[in-house]
């Protein structure tokens, strides 16, 4: 299961730390930013701004003040969609295992997880910053599986892009697009490449 844009409403967020950041450098969003970075790692964002776009702080300076900027939203703000919490509830009720698997920090992953009270319905985490490439690649997933100790082939990937998509189904899974109105350019693309497609997580009740 994929966080951002699948299990949680969180577009919002990271269009305001991106505008903010650019703003405060006296610039606009560039055009084609949040496309080009939304299967990015968070350190490989951070290493893409900074070489793309010329700013002078380093690596880790960057991913410190977008964290700050995010932090407060991730632990009160953000929200699941719509029969989300259904869903992993019927899922551990029938005994499935799972997992999450996130190019998002455990900083921000973690305290939203436990503001929705969803913490409690998984086996297991993979995160952006414990494998080398971004989502595009199978990586994140079969660690994800590995760590569930099951076979990529058993598995199910719910995730809103493209490149997600794409990632999973190199590891050997079946995927499931879910539409998200931050991504909506890409729900077509989304649409074709996934084994399934739901627009709510309420056909699945």
């Amino acid at each position: 299961m994929d966080l951002d844009g699948t299990l949680v409403d969180s577009g919002y967020v990271w269009s305001k730390v991106d505008r903010d950041f650019f703003s405060k450098r006296g610039m606009e969003i560039p055009a084609g930013y949040t496309a080009k970075i939304n299967s990015l790692s968070f350190r490989e964002v951070a290493e893409f701004t900074k070489r793309e776009y010329g700013i002078s702080e380093s690596i880790e300076e960057i991913m410190a003040e977008w964290n700050n900027m995010a932090a407060r939203e991730y632990a009160v703000g953000v929200r699941l969609k719509d029969g989300a919490a259904e869903l992993l509830k019927k899922l551990k009720g029938e005994n499935i295992k799972i997992g999450l698997a996130t190019a998002n920090t455990d900083e921000l992953f973690m305290p939203c997880l436990k503001n929705n009270n969803v913490d409690i319905y998984f086996d297991t985490y993979a995160h952006g910053g414990e494998v080398k490439n971004s989502k595009e690649f199978p990586d994140i997933y079969l660690l994800c599986a590995e760590r569930l100790e099951t076979r990529p082939e058993r598995c199910l990937v719910f995730e809103d892009i493209t490149r997600g998509i794409r990632g999973a189904k190199k590891a050997g899974m079946k995927t499931c697009g879910v539409y998200d109105g931050y991504t909506a350019y890409e729900w077509p693309e989304v649409k074709k490449m996934a084994d399934y497609s739901i627009k709510s997580f309420r056909e699945l009740l």
